[in-house]
């Protein structure tokens, strides 16, 4: 009996196929689903969540740039630009993004080789308005003419901040190392060279305007050959019934052309012909790295989804506990880290993957780094069929994932859903089938394993600089077409390929053996509760600890979180300090990783880092054996015995670490420097880079004992375990660490420097990769502290209705730029701000004006919003303020955050909407005026920008010369190299300027019986009360602190 039936049409939904039988669920999916199919052929999938505080939706494409035209490469690429800025029922090219940033909702397009999807989330009462936008973008859209040059541009700038990027140009010169012809080859981003080029070959008169017309009419051509309906799937997370979602979106989407194409294309000509495999690609690499990637083509697989051989395989060439290629390599100091696993998609070309970072010295021994391989392939064959064992550990354990796996963000899940409903899993697998094992299928993992030899492997070397040794003296560099990537291509020599061919015994590789960490007990203790509590309880507080507990009440899983902080003043005092304690916990994790490699497996995980605070501790995962795990962390922590090599390896890992850092995105650069400036103290990579050298491994263990002999330590235990388990966990860390209490005053609090009223700091420096071609911005208005209530919440608002039009203005309309980002600007938990951040191939200071300029601008959007707008802003940020965490990994990572603020302020986001629902324009207009807007705060507001330069930018760009208010401090300094003088400036601005005052705790129900303790009386300080602004409520809460 077929497990479809026809419904049909009831005005004004038409008629529609659906799915009949039960969806496989996980154990605590408490949701309702409805699979259908529209008459059009498009595939839907509803599902009714009655708790959901976020409404999302996902059109997904079965097209991707594999299907661009040869000569207008990115064309995919262009057209997800190009068709959410507009449609017919809604022309405004910004209407899509101003709904749904108004709603307090995300959304986002992308482009893979075989897919597009397209999401949002918003306000749950707003969901038909968000999907009447969204399907209209496919049955109506307009390619405006006006933005084709423009969105070409966006496209451009998208590619440019990654011509740099390491990842994308491995990524494209792999395509490129392709069949000739094949789609694989296709440059998927796309710039305005590749899609423009078209256009300059027809009847173009050779204008500018003429091209972009003919490259329009191309786009439009192109989307009505490939965008259809039988192509398309939906997934749509709402409160509603499923009647009414159906009701909603069935109408809606119907609208969309069928066109009768193929629902599901495929690409599975071969992508590499003979010249390709059995070839060392020798490639330069921007960032200072040593890698490797092995490849091995993969047939098409989409026949042995559920029982995924190519996974299967990954677990054993991807191990890194005893026995494994990784601890064997990492033993030798050849390596740093590995992974196996499947890149591609299962209707288009699809590689096998092992991929590794190296030291030097494994870089030079590379041959013998691929002969580890090949030998553990061989011991693969040689142990074929696997004991039992191993596929019974996999599958179990993605049986338990299964079982137990927790709702997520709705749009994430309307995303997996919508691309997942093209997968070929059966219907009622739609959930499942991603995760789950269906059997044993030793022929084709036998098939696989048999194809994993030199002769068909291709094996890319990275390095920033190749060694003659390796490459040989007369080496022919190619440049890749689109990024320059500089690469080389040779043919294993038969030496090297005998030897692979030959490797069979290693007599320290092994195959795993049974894993001990595997959960056994997966009872849930379920105590119904009227309400989950909102916070945790301090359940103990000594001179030496705190701990924070909570018994999960509504996501009933087998599971618990441990979050340790261990703090500590020597951690972070010298620059000196600082990198012992990051090496460290560098050979911290190296040290665990093999013996802790199972436990992962198992559904547990472990974290360790360090900060200026001390050192953060995190476990989490399957309650069984978590505290097994738990007590390996902090041995190891407390014993690290540091072996001289090892040491060498992560010293050699952190110099490469810390020299990468300065040629990472502009972008991020500048919010890194302009986050240091508002930091009493920070110890820049370059300031710690020059103690690396003298470092020794008694050093090390002297800086360990150092760390411990004093500390605070802060628990927090939530999940299914008691109080009384809590209360051992507790023990466990105090008896593992064996420390002493320090004294109040010696426990580190993280303060914020204030910067006085009317600043106007700038601070320029050069990017230190030469071939980096954009330029950076962080500009940065300092609210005020951010325990005073009225300036968060105005900050918060502020942002909120700054986000889209400043996103629209300076990157749509003005192209600045790929990267407009404006955030909700916090430092050390201590002050907000807003700030906006760009990257562009202009200069920083072109766009610091035109920055400028839209914030007066706004002034007037401002002043002359309706009460309506301003509503809807409102709403939509106490919608995310109110947003409930989803499950148990959310509810811990918001309690920690917390408590590391140190404020104990576990109901703020309730208070902070209260507050938000509040505020009126009046008072937001007069807190823009005076402390954002220029012209108005000129006295009032305080401003910082970090202006990051490439060194590409022509020198006839010249900065404007500073205005009398400014303080400038520009040098020539290039980031990443020492400069005393600069130095010496930027520590006396630092020096002129006050802190804000430390974070102190609010007084709740949290404390349990230890409030008292923490009850202190206000500070008076002139006619401003600190630490009673939380019932702030006058325009004078919005005033800048007084120096």
């Amino acid at each position: 009996m077929s497990a479809w039936k026809d419904v049909p049409a009831a005005d004004p939904v038409p008629a529609y196929r659906l799915f009949t039988g039960d969806l496989e669920k996980p154990l605590l999916d408490d949701r309702q689903y409805r699979v259908l199919q529209l008459q059009n052929g498009l595939r839907a999938v509803f599902i009714h969540d009655p708790e959901a505080d976020k409404a999302a939706a996902c059109l997904a494409l079965t097209i991707g740039h594999m299907y661009d035209p040869i000569d207008a490469q990115g064309m995919a690429h262009y057209c997800e630009h190009m068709i959410m800025k507009g449609s017919e029922p809604y022309p405004d090219e910004g209407d899509f993004t101003s709904f749904i940033t108004a709603n307090g909702g995300a959304k986002n397009g992308v482009t893979g080789p075989m897919s597009t999807h397209y999401y949002f989330s918003l306000n749950p009462t707003q969901l038909e308005g968000g999907l009447s936008r969204l399907a209209a973008f496919f049955y109506a859209p307009l390619f405006t003419e006006s933005l084709a040059a423009r969105e070409i541009n966006a496209v451009d700038s998208e590619f440019k901040r990654n011509l740099q990027n390491d990842a994308r140009r491995l990524l494209q010169l792999s395509k490129h190392l392709s069949v000739d012809g094949h789609p694989n080859r296709n440059f998927g981003t796309g710039n305005y060279v590749s899609l423009t080029d078209m256009g300059r070959t027809g009847d173009t008169d050779g204008d500018e305007a003429s091209v972009l017309r003919e490259t329009r009419r191309r786009l439009v051509g192109w989307w009505e050959r490939q965008y259809c309906a039988s192509r398309m799937a939906l997934a749509v997370v709402g409160k509603e019934p499923l009647d009414a979602l159906t009701l909603l979106a069935a109408p809606l989407f119907s609208k969309i052309a069928s066109r009768e194409y193929e629902p599901d294309p495929a690409v599975k000509e071969p992508f590499w012909g003979p010249e390709h495999r059995g070839t060392i690609v020798i490639v330069q690499t921007v960032k200072d790295v040593h890698a490797f990637s092995l490849q091995f083509g993969l047939p098409d697989l989409r026949q042995h989804v559920t029982s995924k051989p190519a996974a299967f395989l990954a677990y054993f060439l991807g191990h890194e506990g005893v026995g494994s290629v990784c601890a064997y390599l990492k033993k030798q100091g050849w390596l740093l880290n590995l992974s196996a696993f499947t890149s591609g998609h299962t209707r288009g070309p699809q590689t096998f993957n092992v991929d590794g970072t190296l030291t030097l010295k494994g870089y030079l021994h590379y041959d013998a780094v691929l002969e580890t391989i090949f030998e553990y392939i061989a011991l693969m064959r040689r142990s074929f069929p696997f004991p039992d064992y191993h596929y019974a550990e996999v599958a179990t354990m993605a049986g338990i994932r299964f079982r137990f796996m927790q709702k997520g963000q709705p749009h994430e899940y309307a995303v997996r859903l919508a691309r997942d409903m093209s997968e070929p899993y059966r219907t009622d697998q739609l959930i499942s089938g991603p995760y789950l094992y269906r059997g044993k299928d030793d022929a084709t993992v036998k098939q696989l394993l048999d194809s994993f030899t030199p002769g068909r492997a291709k094996l890319f070397l990275q390095a920033k600089e190749h060694r003659e040794e390796i490459v040989g003296k007369d080496v022919q560099w190619e440049a890749e077409k689109w990024y320059g990537t500089q690469f080389a291509v040779r043919k294993f020599d038969e030496v090297l390929l005998e030897k692979l061919r030959e490797a069979s015994s290693n007599t320290e590789l092994a195959l795993p053996s049974a894993n001990r960490f595997i959960p056994t007990d997966l009872s849930v203790t379920k105590v119904e509760v009227a309400e989950p509590a909102k916070f945790p309880t301090l359940v103990k507080r000594t001179d030496i600890s705190q701990l924070w507990h909570k018994k999960d009440d509504q996501f009933w899983v087998p599971k618990a979180q441990v979050r340790i902080v261990i703090k500590s003043p020597v951690a972070y005092t010298t620059s000196r300090h600082a990198l012992l304690t990051g090496l460290f916990v560098d050979l911290i994790e190296d040290a665990l990783a093999e013996v802790t490699y199972d436990a992962g497996i198992a559904g547990l995980s472990y974290a360790v880092s360090s900060h200026s605070e001390g050192i953060d501790v995190t476990v989490a995962g399957y309650h069984d054996k978590l505290d097994v795990l738990l007590r390996m962390v902090l041995d190891q922590l407390r014993q690290l015995a540091v072996q001289a090599d090892r040491l060498q390896v992560m010293k050699e890992k952190v110099k490469r670490d810390y020299d990468n850092f300065y040629v990472g995105q502009p972008s991020n650069l500048s919010y890194s420097f302009a986050t240091w400036y508002l930091l009493p103290r920070r110890w820049t990579p370059a300031e710690k880079l020059t103690e690396l050298s003298s470092i020794t491994e008694g050093d090390i263990e002297r800086h360990r004992d150092a760390l411990f002999s004093k500390t605070f330590i802060e628990v927090l235990v939530n999940g299914n375990f008691s109080k009384e388990r809590s209360l051992e966990l507790l023990a466990i860390v105090e008896g593992c660490l064996q420390s002493q209490p320090l004294l109040p005053s010696e426990i580190p609090h993280p303060r914020s420097l204030l910067l006085p009223p009317g600043s106007n700091i700038i601070t320029r420096k050069r990017l230190a990769n030469p071939k980096e071609v954009n330029s950076a911005l962080s500009y940065f208005c300092q609210f005020g502290e951010v325990s005073d209530i009225k300036i968060r919440s105005v900050a918060a608002l502020l942002h909120q209705m700054i986000r889209e039009p400043c996103f629209t203005q300076l990157r749509t309309q003005e192209q600045l730029g790929y990267v407009v980002i404006v955030t909700n600007w916090s430092i050390a938990n201590s002050t907000v701000g807003v700030g906006i951040r760009m990257q562009s191939t202009r200069s920083p200071w072109h766009c610091e004006a035109r920055v400028e300029a839209f914030l007066e601008a706004f002034a007037e959007r401002l002043s002359g919003m309706t009460a309506e707008e301003f509503a809807m802003h409102k709403d939509g940020l106490v919608v995310k303020k109110l947003e409930r965490v989803k499950n148990l990994g959310e509810e811990t990572s918001r309690f920690w955050e917390t408590i590391c603020a140190g404020h104990y302020d576990f109901l703020r986001n309730e208070a902070d909407a209260e507050a938000i629902r509040a505020l009126t324009l009046s008072e937001v207009t007069a807190a823009y005026n005076k402390l954002i807007r220029p012209s108005t705060g000129a006295h009032s507001r305080r401003k910082l920008s970090v202006q990051l330069i490439s060194q590409r930018l022509t020198d006839d760009v010249l900065p404007p010369a500073p205005t009398r208010q400014a303080v400038l401090i520009a040098d020539t300094q290039v980031v990443g190299v020492l400069d005393r003088a600069a130095g010496e400036r930027e520590s006396a601005l630092k020096a002129r300027l006050e802190c804000a005052p430390a974070v102190t705790p609010v007084v709740s129900a949290a404390l349990g019986v230890y409030a008292g303790a923490f009850d202190l009386p206000p500070l008076v300080i002139g006619d401003v009360i600190q630490g009673q602004t939380e019932s702030s409520t006058d325009d004078s809460a919005i005033a800048c602190p007084r120096l």
